[in-house]
């Protein structure tokens, strides 16, 4: 899932690089947010089988990419990549502050 969410990612990148401007139609915000969306996913996902734990930190990350859907149809496509950008930034900060906080963790997979 993570490869699939990074491919689309990239897709949604060329998109608003050839047209960064303009009307941003819906298949392309499925795509822009979609990708990230799927990335934190499949991120989540692995999370749970090598750590037998779930981040807050991804659900929350995707359901802020699907709050951001129907603002980002009215905003430029470029608007749209910016938000995403924003949020999977977000996460991010969010992974550091934890792993910064707490000791690393061994693996205990689940199963």
């Amino acid at each position: 899932m993570r490869v699939a969410g990074i491919v689309a990612t990239a897709v949604g990148d060329e998109l608003v690089i050839a047209h960064p401007l303009g009307h941003t139609p819906r298949a392309w915000v499925a795509v822009i947010l979609g990708g990230p969306a799927l990335f934190l996913a499949g991120r989540a996902a692995f999370e749970y089988a090598v750590f037998a734990r779930l981040s807050r930190d991804r659900p929350i990350g995707i359901l802020v990419l699907l709050a951001l859907a129907p603002p980002v149809l009215l905003a430029p496509p470029l608007a749209a990549v910016v938000a995403a950008t924003a949020v999977l930034l977000g996460v991010a900060v969010a992974d550091t502050v934890r792993a910064h906080r707490s000791p690393p963790e061994p693996p205990s997979p689940t199963g």
